[in-house]
């Protein structure tokens, strides 16, 4: 990998906001393949949403109510890449099924910069921690933040014990001086950090490069840079393979064709603002 960084190919979250989260088990178990045959760390589903209070979505939004069905569509291709999903935790949530029997494997637990809790986000760490997962935090919306908000996040995340925090540019807002106050405020503090670029502005790769020569340690992308919820589109796993020195080949060009066929297919579905 790139100065040991690791991966989340967050394109089945991402696009999940095109296609409402429904996509052939067939394209989601080559998003994985693909993920795992590259040396791709993890791959995210979706969300662990309540169904009553967001109905009539596909599997991935509901990763714990959905939990036999997802199990079965990479039952056999599974292997080392991890399986990863978002718990946001200012939404309507589903319970959790313990680790022992998901088939998820890490927690990304999703808490907006201006709306979180310290308290309600411990009760999440706490539980998910009982349950057998491997946890994450990550603060959205966090382009906007001071540096003393973010210090405030990482030293949260230091005491919890968390594996890393990271801060998502949701609204394409970072610069150059906050990625470098923040992967570095994170490391004095001997935290891991990650950090989620959208592209609205051009600039993803840019702080892609900057985070990566600052030795951030966790990063996200999505084949062709789609997704999101306001189509603002993210870090390209194109960037990525480029700077890994690896060739997406036949494997990334059935992908990325298959991918806007998933789009076409389930247009009616998007849920994208």
């Amino acid at each position: 990998m790139i100065n040991n960084i690791k991966i989340f190919d967050c394109t089945l979250r991402e696009l999940g906001y095109q296609t409402g989260w429904y996509f052939t088990d067939e394209f989601a178990k080559k998003i994985y393949k693909f993920a795992q045959g590259k040396g791709i760390d993890y791959v995210e589903l979706g969300f662990f949403h309540n169904v009553t209070a967001d109905p009539d979505k596909g599997k991935f939004r509901y990763c714990s109510i959905r939990n036999e069905e997802i199990k079965q569509t990479f039952q056999h291709v599974k292997n080392i890449t991890k399986l990863s999903a978002m718990r946001d935790v200012q939404r309507p949530l589903s319970e959790l099924v313990p680790k022992s029997e998901s088939a998820i494997d890490t927690i990304r637990l999703l808490t907006r910069s201006h709306e979180t809790d310290f308290k309600v986000l411990e009760e999440h760490i706490l539980l998910c921690r009982k349950l057998g997962y491997e946890i994450f935090l990550n603060f959205t919306s966090a382009g906007y933040n001071t540096i003393e908000k973010n210090e405030s996040f990482a030293h949260f995340a230091k005491e919890m014990g968390v594996e890393s925090v990271e801060f998502a540019d949701t609204e394409s807002v970072m610069t150059p001086e906050y990625v470098t106050d923040t992967i570095t405020l994170c490391h004095e503090q001997g935290l891991k950090v990650g950090v989620h670029l959208h592209d609205k502005n051009g600039t993803a790769e840019q702080l892609a490069d900057l985070a990566i020569s600052l030795g951030a340690d966790y990063m996200d992308v999505t084949h062709l840079g789609l997704g999101g919820k306001w189509r603002d589109g993210n870090l390209t796993m194109e960037y990525l393979l480029r700077k890994m020195k690896i060739q997406g080949g036949y494997e990334s060009t059935v992908i990325k064709n298959e991918l806007i066929e998933e789009l076409i297919k389930y247009h009616e579905f998007s849920v994208a603002e």
